[in-house]
């Protein structure tokens, strides 16, 4: 067990309710990726929406990651995990907002059918849900 939790720790992954002769449930971290003052260009840690997009690929691999676009004062923050929905994949985004010091606020929550690589995006495809565009990009600052 103790290599198992070891193995887990290098690559990035939560083992969840973990005991010896049962499957354990991992969540991927994919870590996070900022854009905006302060983020020269598109910097991201533990893999990023290319991590997203492999474990989308991996029969939907529960995995997790953030998107932070940074303004001068403000944060807006999309929150993506891949999750299974009657028995199909789907990627579940929560949006928030914050202008620094105020605690963040959620602006928009739902569900996306997709996740694919467009040329060097990824994109979340097919999405649904109070405030979600119908395509919201885990590679750049536009939907």
């Amino acid at each position: 067990m103790r290599s198992v939790a070891i193995t887990a720790l290098i690559c990035g992954v939560v083992l969840v309710g973990f005991r010896a002769g049962h499957t354990n449930a991992a969540v991927t971290n994919c870590g996070t990726a900022s854009i905006g003052p302060g983020a020269v260009g598109y910097k991201s840690t533990s893999g990023g929406a290319r991590c997203m997009l492999a474990a989308y690929l991996d029969h939907c691999r529960q995995a997790r990651f953030r998107l932070s676009l940074f303004g001068v004062d403000t944060v807006a923050t999309r929150d993506f995990r891949l999750v299974m929905i009657s028995g199909r994949c789907a990627v579940a985004v929560t949006f928030s907002f914050r202008v620094v010091p105020q605690p963040a606020h959620v602006t928009g929550q739902g569900t996306c059918a997709r996740l694919r690589a467009i040329g060097r995006s990824i994109v979340a495809e097919s999405c649904k849900g109070h405030g979600v565009p119908a395509t919201i990009s885990l590679t750049a600052s536009a939907p």
